[in-house]
């Protein structure tokens, strides 16, 4: 692919130690854009055994334009003992020119509490270091709990000292809040994208799944664990007085929590639920998204973005969210759906029973602002987003940031 003006090709070591959730996703989106952009990649995964089958799976042909270096060694322990040290190795090993990590969360809490107190990162990792911050608590509440306060000492440090080239957030109101004031970091704006074709028709998808074209069907997506509220959903379910008409739709893989188990296995046998309690492939994801009516989003204490929202909104499906953090924020800013008291079962019902009313007035009633918020976060607008961490102007200006820390200034 030819490169544009501003872009000029490098070797990027993009890091990735993690398999779960949205990480294989993420891991393939970023290789993609990258490659797209010229550059050169080198990822650093999971080498063992029983994760070469998951990465081939899911990476398919794009194994075979990049290099692979394992972060554990022959003894099958991760090189150096710990993360940081791993992406170092591998760094190194690889010669790269830039180090991306794809979830930052990953190093960032030790990396920052260790920088508050001058223990500073692996050396060669100075003015190369870049990747996605999904949940700076600390950018949220500096002062609470008490470990955000080392973290933002540390965070800072390290952007003074041009440790960082740029760090990426997913959170457009933290980047807004903080990136004049760390501006060192080179904070940046990417969003939580979304990739896929939902041209399954609802009668199609309920047909393909054995639901009932008369039911009102609720998708719970992604991994079922009490964080996620899953409980809170069975237990609206089951204390409803509505079980002939709701149908929950779960994909992902449960928790081992017996009310969350018992409780699927429950409304199963009443037939008002369909489980799917694995891994699901692509195509099927949005044959469970075309089923739904609603997406549900009924998280506990949940910090940050979520990609889920994204998925919805692609398919133009209302969510009901937990009235908490950037999600309920989002839902109501963008009209994506409506919310109700977290952690609050009864709350919930009544939600969702309003949320019956509403699509059963007006079925399309979300369709137009949730195309208008998935334009926002499409793979073209990620993409964009992502290559510009590279661009010649960001590479320039890193150089700029790190000359004045040599200096001390």
């Amino acid at each position: 692919m030819k490169l544009g003006r501003e872009e000029k090709s490098m070797h990027i070591l993009i890091f990735e130690p993690r398999l779960e959730g949205h990480h294989l996703s993420w891991l393939r989106y970023i290789a993609e854009d990258f490659l797209s952009s010229g550059h050169r990649l080198t990822l650093a995964i999971d080498g063992r055994e029983q994760a070469v089958e998951r990465y081939q799976k899911h990476l398919g042909d794009l194994l075979n334009q990049v290099s692979v270096n394992s972060i554990f060694d022959s003894d099958r322990r991760i090189k150096g003992g710990s993360k940081l040290a791993a992406l170092n190795h591998c760094f190194v090993q690889s010669k790269a020119e830039q180090a991306f990590v794809n979830n930052l969360d990953d190093i960032a809490s030790s990396m920052l509490r260790r920088a508050s107190v001058g223990v500073l990162p692996p050396r060669p990792l100075q003015g190369k270091l870049s990747g996605v911050y999904f949940r700076p608590r600390f950018l949220a509440n500096p002062l609470w709990p008490v470990g955000n306060i080392l973290k933002q000492i540390g965070f800072n440090r390290l952007a003074k000292g041009g440790w960082y080239h740029r760090v990426c957030l997913l959170d457009e109101y933290l980047y807004a809040r903080h990136h004049r004031r760390y501006a060192r970091a080179g904070l940046t704006f990417l969003p939580d994208t979304w990739s896929g074709s939902f041209n399954m028709s609802k009668s199609q998808a309920r047909d393909h799944l054995g639901i009932s074209p008369n039911k009102f069907v609720l998708l719970h997506y992604g991994i079922g664990t009490r964080r996620k509220g899953l409980h809170l959903v069975i237990r609206a379910m089951l204390s409803s007085t509505r079980p002939e008409r709701w149908h929950l739709l779960y994909a992902g893989q449960l928790s081992n929590d017996k009310e969350i188990t018992n409780g699927m296995r429950n409304l199963s046998q009443r037939g008002n639920a369909t489980v799917f309690n694995r891994y699901v492939s692509k195509a099927e994801e949005h044959t469970c998204f075309a089923a739904s009516d609603i997406v549900l989003l009924p998280y506990v204490g949940h910090f940050g973005s979520s990609g889920v929202l994204a998925l919805s909104a692609a398919a133009g499906k209302m969510v009901v969210a937990s009235d908490e953090g950037l999600i309920a924020h989002r839902v109501r800013k963008k009209g994506l759906g409506i919310c109700f008291a977290s952690g609050n079962t009864q709350a919930l019902i009544n939600a969702l029973s309003m949320a019956e009313q509403i699509l059963g007035a007006n079925p399309h009633r979300y369709s137009e602002a949730a195309q208008a918020f998935a334009q926002q976060c499409d793979r073209e607008a990620f993409r964009r987003a992502l290559t510009a961490v590279y661009s010649e102007g960001q590479m320039k200006s890193t150089s700029e940031r790190t000359a004045v820390s040599a200096d001390g200034s």
